[in-house]
């Protein structure tokens, strides 16, 4: 009996995980599912005003035999609202400690603001960067989509769609990235991701620079960023050495609770 090539590409996206897990992955149609993946971030942007996550943020430093040490942990309220089509993004620091000691109000403002400038210098990228932005049908010249089937493993428990994405020029405003997308509904649920072109300045160069980031549903069934891990090499002046790893947790988001802009202009300093 002939199946219109539609009703196959619906039965695809249909199929129970298991299911999904098992078939011949040719037999799925990517621009299907990429339209599907952006239809189910578009719906989900359409109800989100703004989110308010406590956060942490854990910085390990390279001892060599003894592994990544903890050197620094800054709390964190992160701030995002969504405006039109961008994200404002904001932070208040709360504590900061180094070693494992608490750090005065006066050493945690001095850290926040070398931090900001610092991010600012690097370009550094945040969760407000539109991370599906390579999907997205007026971005598709610049990179190339590859489908790369179901995961040979479970991310995060869940049965997923892997793309690797490829931008076609190096640019430090582009990444290269692996992204898996849950196959039930099409939601992105780890992205590991990097710059196509790394920063390269006077005082500081990049030699490596890799970065993941993890959602999770929140009760209300949005897909938010959970956890956000840094790993980097690099030469500072003097050819010093550097290489440092972090991590970032998003934790308790408060949706839609309508943020003051004026949160977002001290954080720019506007």
């Amino acid at each position: 009996m002939f199946v219109p090539r539609p009703f196959l590409i619906a039965l695809c996206l249909c199929l129970p995980l298991e299911t999904v897990a098992a078939q011949n992955t040719a037999g799925i149609d990517p621009e299907a599912l990429i339209e599907r993946i952006l239809a189910v971030e578009q719906t989900q942007r359409e109800q989100l005003e703004d989110v308010t996550f406590d956060a942490e943020y854990v910085e390990r430093e390279d001892k060599g035999d003894e592994g990544f040490v903890e050197k620094v942990r800054l709390v964190k309220t992160v701030y995002l609202k969504y405006v039109e089509d961008t994200v404002w993004y904001a932070e208040q620091y709360l504590d900061y400690y180094k070693d494992g000691e608490l750090r005065s109000e006066e050493e945690l403002q001095k850290e926040a603001k070398d931090r900001k400038d610092k991010k600012a210098k690097r370009k550094a990228q945040d969760i407000s960067y539109p991370i599906l932005k390579p999907f997205l049908p007026e971005q598709r010249a610049i990179y190339e989509l590859e489908y790369l089937g179901v995961a040979d493993e479970r991310i995060d428990d869940l049965v997923c769609h892997h793309f690797r994405v490829s931008a076609k020029e190096p640019a430090d405003s582009l990444i290269n990235g692996d992204y898996y997308f849950e196959a039930e509904y099409f939601h992105l649920v780890r992205v590991d991701f990097s710059p196509s072109k790394l920063i390269s300045k006077l005082m500081f160069k990049l030699k490596a620079l890799d970065m993941s980031i993890r959602y999770e549903p929140t009760a209300e069934g949005f897909w938010l960023p959970r956890q956000f891990d840094v790993r980097g090499r690099g030469k500072a002046a003097f050819f010093i050495g550097v290489k440092f790893a972090g991590t970032e947790y998003y934790r308790n988001p408060q949706i839609n609770t309508e943020l003051d802009d004026s949160i977002f202009e001290v954080a720019d300093g506007n």
